[in-house]
C-alpha cells in the first residue's frame, strides 16, 4: 500500500538541502503527524463599468493555482525525533536560499522547486512548489529535549509548529505541452501534481 503522508520532497539529483543536519531526512520532510493542509484558489475578473444599470459584467481575466499554507506538529522524546525536527529546519532555511558567493560555482540559481504530496492522487500528487515562507516558534510552556546532533548539543521543545506557505510554481513549457481543460475536468491531471 502507497504511503500516502504528507510529504515536502526534493526532486531526485537535488542534494543540497539535504546535507548537514538534513541528511536524516531522506529525499525531503515526511510528516510524522497530520498536519492541517488549507489552499485557496483566485480567479481574477475585470468588472465592465457600464452606466445606467444595476448589474455590472464580469469579463474572465486569469485563475492562478491555489496557495497552500501548512502548519506541521511535531513531537520530539528522543535523540531521533530531535536530529528529525533539526533536519527539518535545515532543510525549510536551505530550500529558501539561492546559490550565492563567489565561490559557489552555481551561484545565482534560484532556490528549488520541490514536490509537494498528500493523501493520495486526488489530493495533492508531486505538486511542484516552491517555499514562500515558514514560520517557526520557540514555545515558553513546554519542556525542551537535549540531544546529540552531528556532533552539537541542542535542545529542541517537547512540542513545535511550523508554518509554511507553498507557491505552486508549474513551468510555462508544461502548462503548455501538458495541460487540457478536457482533461483536468476528467480528473485524468490530478495524477500529473496539476490542482
Amino acid at each position: 500500500m502507497q504511503d500516502k503522508r504528507a510529504r515536502l520532497l526534493a526532486k531526485s539529483g537535488y542534494t543540497q538541502a539535504l546535507q548537514g543536519p538534513a541528511s536524516v531526512l531522506g529525499r525531503g520532510i515526511i510528516f510524522p503527524y497530520t498536519p492541517t493542509i488549507q489552499s485557496q484558489t483566485q480567479v481574477a475578473y475585470s468588472k465592465y463599468d457600464l452606466v445606467h444599470t444595476n448589474s455590472q459584467p464580469h469579463a474572465f481575466q486569469s485563475s492562478s493555482p491555489p496557495g497552500i499554507q501548512l502548519t506541521a506538529t511535531f513531537y520530539q522524546q528522543t535523540t531521533e525525533e530531535v536530529a528529525y525536527l533539526v533536519g527539518v529546519l535545515h532543510f525549510l532555511r536551505v530550500v529558501t536560499k539561492m546559490n550565492f558567493g563567489e565561490n559557489d560555482p552555481e551561484r545565482g540559481t534560484p532556490p528549488p522547486v520541490l514536490e509537494f504530496s498528500a493523501y493520495g492522487d486526488l489530493n495533492y500528487n508531486r505538486v511542484p512548489v516552491l517555499v514562500g515562507g515558514f514560520t517557526q516558534s520557540y514555545p515558553d510552556d513546554v519542556d525542551y529535549v537535549e540531544a546529540t546532533v552531528n556532533g552539537s548539543v541542542v535542545q529542541m521543545p517537547s512540542q513545535f509548529t511550523i508554518a509554511m506557505d507553498l507557491l505552486v510554481q508549474y513551468s510555462p513549457r508544461r502548462v503548455k505541452s501538458e495541460f487540457s481543460t478536457s482533461q483536468f475536468a476528467s480528473g485524468s491531471l490530478y495524477s500529473k501534481g496539476f490542482i
